[in-house]
């Protein structure tokens, strides 16, 4: 009898048909979920959502995972966990080749089981459950969080020292705002949207062009791809900046832009490495500055 094939999709009742950004934002809600009901972090549910929310949420892995699944191929947690770590599956079976014939280990004497998760996606304050993976790569490890392999922790600011930055920033920011909005407008309603793309742009544009925000400079940390270790393009510091591009939405901007920068807050701990969920979509991280 064939078992059918574990899949994201269906495990998190996902409809397929959506962008990266809107599962994004789904996935990163559930998770929020859980972390108020007092589900730690290190929980195989919470760890399966990040390693969820880094494949779905980035085109480039998304689409990787999807060829795969179009292979008619089980995709394991371990090989989803190479992809939202390194954007690329462990090796190249997934693409149709058969891999050469391995001896399969022998299991170690079994240990006392854990409770099992139920199977599908149940609604409600329990948040997401996972089908677990059948067949040989059944019982492999969950993921580690996301994260460089290269930076240690400790050279990543925290959450409060990352909202200190933020709010330094912003005051520097709404003050360049204030100043373009007296200058070019005198209509209120002209003058709050400019006062808001003021501000996308000092972010966006600093750190896509200069590495970091003037204040992140000054205490001495810059924004770089955890792959290549460059600048941050435009598309990637959109990304992480993506509540504050959300704000401009009429009517409930605000309100998504609060949630998401809660949601995002929160994510930002030394059990994720420091990295945030938006900079994990964005394939990008807050370190030192290296020594030259």
């Amino acid at each position: 009898m064939t078992t059918p094939n574990f899949s994201l999709y269906q495990s998190l009742g996902l409809d397929r048909d959506l962008s990266c950004a809107e599962l994004g934002l789904l996935i990163l809600g559930r998770d929020a979920r859980l972390e108020n009901n007092g589900v730690p972090v290190s929980d195989s549910q919470r760890r399966n959502l990040q390693i969820s929310y880094a494949v779905l949420s980035d085109e480039g892995r998304r689409n990787g995972y999807d060829a795969a699944l179009a292979t008619g191929r089980a995709v394991s947690w371990q090989e989803l966990e190479h992809l939202a770590n390194f954007g690329s599956f462990p090796d190249a079976q997934l693409l149709g080749q058969q891999p050469t014939q391995q001896p399969i280990p022998q299991p170690e004497p079994p240990k006392p089981a854990l409770p099992q998760t139920p199977t599908g996606f149940s609604p409600g304050v329990s948040g997401i459950s996972f089908s677990q993976p059948t067949g040989p790569t059944a019982g492999l490890p969950v993921s580690q969080p996301y994260s460089s392999p290269s930076v240690p922790t400790q050279d990543r600011p925290d959450a409060k020292l990352r909202l200190g930055m933020m709010v330094l920033d912003s005051m520097a920011a709404t003050a360049l705002g204030s100043i373009a909005g007296v200058v070019l407008s005198s209509n209120d309603a002209l003058s709050g949207l400019l006062l808001s793309l003021v501000g996308i742009a000092y972010f966006i544009g600093f750190e896509s062009y200069t590495g970091a925000t003037p204040v992140k400079h000054l205490f001495g940390y810059e924004v770089r791809d955890v792959k290549t270790g460059a600048k941050p393009s435009l598309e990637q510091s959109a990304k992480r900046y993506w509540w504050r591009i959300a704000g401009l939405v009429p009517g409930i901007g605000w309100l998504i832009a609060f949630v998401g920068m809660i949601a995002i807050g929160s994510s930002i701990k030394p059990e994720t490495g420091n990295i945030g969920s938006h900079d994990r979509w964005a394939g990008v991280e807050v370190t030192r500055k290296r020594t030259k």
